[in-house]
């Protein structure tokens, strides 16, 4: 048998080509965050789900504009009212775009504009395919409809419909099955920790520090201690250190928490190491 970590029964009888071309013909996506079936639906498929619910419901045809973004969004609101439109929805209370409400720059805001307000009833078929067109233009390929007459805390309050593979819950947008999206030789579509091996690099503290007691300066960190990257990783620590205002002459337990997280997995910020070489010349490098 095949040591390849990629290497499976479904690959060695060779069955494994066969079911990649199964699951990406009859496959039904699914969201792997809420579980909730994914597809998508054409402007006619929403109108015809909208027309099954019970005759006369009243409800109001949102296209989302932003979705969780910070600003102030003063443009948008004067281009929607240049457009011709009077309503929106703004995280979640409705506006009048005759005075839109000022919103503060770093929180973050969605706005929906309201396109019509309607009720189901197969004579206004032509005007809400008309308006479902226009809001699914309007926001690249959704649509949100609010049945005003349910409770707000109704789950069946919003409906939302997108043109394409996308769950509105999640916020997570995906691409057509195809057999590579079932290969195990393919990155496409495999989890970007393990590529699809699984088994993932970590480090282990335990051996990476084998003694707290230690200091840094007595070699705390066992694979910086020796050899001829000793002082390399010696300089690495002092700047480390200064930057971060931690000593390197007490145990590594004693240590903060952030100059222990940043010595084991890195630090996010470039921090300026300053040396003299064997020149004794300065040197400079972050």
């Amino acid at each position: 048998t095949s040591r390849n970590p990629r290497s499976t029964v479904g690959t060695i009888t060779e069955v494994y080509d066969y079911l990649r071309l199964l699951f990406a013909r009859i496959g039904k996506p699914h969201c792997p965050e809420c579980g909730r079936p994914i597809s998508r639906q054409s402007p006619q498929a929403i109108v015809d789900r909208v027309l099954e619910l019970p005759e006369g419901s009243r409800f109001q045809v949102l296209s989302p504009l932003v979705r969780g973004r910070k600003g102030e969004f003063v443009d948008l609101f004067a281009d929607l009212q240049t457009k011709g439109y009077s309503r929106a929805r703004v995280d979640g209370e409705t506006v009048q775009l005759s005075s839109p409400p000022t919103l503060k720059k770093q929180e973050k805001h969605t706005i929906e504009v309201v396109v019509d307000r309607l009720t189901v009833k197969e004579s206004a078929k032509r005007r809400l395919t008309d308006s479902v067109e226009t809001a699914l233009g309007l926001s690249g390929g959704m649509v949100v409809l609010d049945f005003v007459d349910l409770p707000e805390d109704d789950p069946e309050r919003e409906r939302m419909y997108s043109e394409h593979l996308y769950c509105p819950y999640d916020d997570l947008s995906f691409e057509e099955l195809e057999p590579r999206s079932f290969s195990f030789n393919s990155p496409f579509g495999a989890c970007p920790e393990c590529t699809g091996i699984g088994t993932r690099m970590e480090v282990d503290p335990e051996l990476i520090v084998p003694d707290e007691d230690k200091s840094l300066d007595e070699g705390a960190i066992h694979p910086w201690s020796h050899g001829h990257t000793k002082d390399y990783f010696g300089r690495l620590v002092g700047a480390l250190a200064d930057a971060l205002g931690f000593r390197t002459d007490i145990p590594f337990a004693g240590l903060p928490q952030r100059a222990r997280k940043a010595l084991l997995y890195g630090h996010k910020t470039q921090i300026e190491v300053r040396y003299r070489n064997r020149y004794g010349r300065e040197r400079v490098y972050t």
